[in-house]
């Protein structure tokens, strides 16, 4: 037996008391370290979905005759959706993330007389950012394109629309005459 050593019941108890209480404190504080590191990955995991690419090019498949003002253009023949934001049965590119984004619309009409027209609006949500005019092309088919640069928060949306028409006024499909893309450039 050593000195200061202790061989009764009661010294054996408290040794195993005292590595009984170092081990759950031991324990409390992993199951801190474990919940501040799944916080840290859960974040990690939404800055990831942010930065996620997002990019796509959708054309008209079809002509679109006389429509009417406030008409939401549907770009049907999806060329390339990466990340899935733009939505070929609304007409509706929903920002994934905040950031900037840019956009581009080409729009294509064939002849018509003078005095006819055909303007499409390019929104973002509610507010107009972009604009073409198809007037005038009695000759020749015509073809015009607009792009923005948009700061957008996510959920927020895009799309095209008839904004104003007078006439007989056609947006010619297929063959790339009428085409939206648009991609995101960075996050914020």
């Amino acid at each position: 037996m050593e000195p200061g050593q202790c061989l009764s019941k009661f010294d054996y108890d408290y040794k195993v008391l005292q590595t009984l209480v170092r081990l759950e404190k031991e324990i409390f504080e992993s199951r801190n370290k474990v919940k501040d590191l799944e916080q840290i990955i859960e974040e990690l995991k939404s800055k990831i979905q942010d930065r996620r690419p997002s990019a796509f090019m959708a054309q008209l498949s079809n002509h679109m005759n006389d429509p009417p003002i406030n008409t939401v253009v549907v770009f049907d023949a999806v060329i390339t959706n990466i990340g899935n934001d733009y939505k070929p049965q609304s007409g509706l590119f929903t920002a994934p993330s905040k950031g900037i984004y840019n956009f581009n619309l080409v729009a294509s009409s064939s002849t018509k007389a003078r005095n006819h027209m055909l303007h499409l609006y390019m929104m973002h949500n509610d507010k107009k950012i972009g604009y073409i005019f198809l007037d005038s092309n009695d000759v020749h088919f015509i073809i015009r394109s607009t792009s923005a640069v948009v700061d957008m928060d996510s959920g927020d949306v895009i799309f095209v629309k008839i904004g104003n028409r007078r006439g007989t006024a056609s947006l010619h499909g297929q063959d790339f005459h009428t085409h939206l893309s648009g991609f995101k450039i960075n996050e914020e």
